[in-house]
């Protein structure tokens, strides 16, 4: 687990936290309120879902959108707008999160399951205690074989 993470604050707008992503070079952070409780991820793939329509988000909605023409400058339309409002209006409010009593092993077929990072939040408190990414269960898998040498 990697505990020193880039996070956001709820009252940062979605392009404050756009620029964060930009310049420390990740896809997704978590959104973390003042006590460290864990509120959900805001990342290029819930920004992105935030702009499509309402029919292709729904569970069974559309699957194509090749019909559509001339969407692109509804879609840019969309994004202007959600610039100026709170990073809570497009952040994924119900991510996977991981248990810290979770065995490796489990953390690792998630990831594989639902893609990285994925936050470890404590199930009673919602208190943010880091993320997994591949890298991590890659190199704490690298270190479990190093000690069993």
């Amino acid at each position: 687990m990697v505990d020193k993470v880039v996070s956001l604050t709820p009252d940062q707008t979605v392009e404050e936290a756009m620029a964060v992503l930009e310049t420390r070079q990740i896809r997704t952070a978590p959104v973390l309120d003042e006590n460290n409780i864990f509120l959900g991820m805001f990342g290029y793939e819930s920004l992105l879902k935030q702009m499509l329509p309402v029919s292709v988000r729904m569970p069974s909605g559309l699957e194509r959108l090749g019909f559509v023409r001339g969407a692109k400058p509804d879609i840019a339309r969309r994004l202007r707008a959600l610039r100026e409002k709170p990073v809570t209006e497009a952040m994924n409010r119900d991510p996977m999160v991981l248990s810290p009593d979770l065995s490796v092993w489990e953390g690792i077929r998630k990831l594989a399951k639902h893609g990285s990072p994925l936050s470890v939040v404590e199930k009673d408190t919602n208190r943010f205690l880091g993320i997994v990414t591949e890298q991590s269960a890659i190199a704490e898998l690298e270190r479990a074989e190093y000690s069993s040498r």
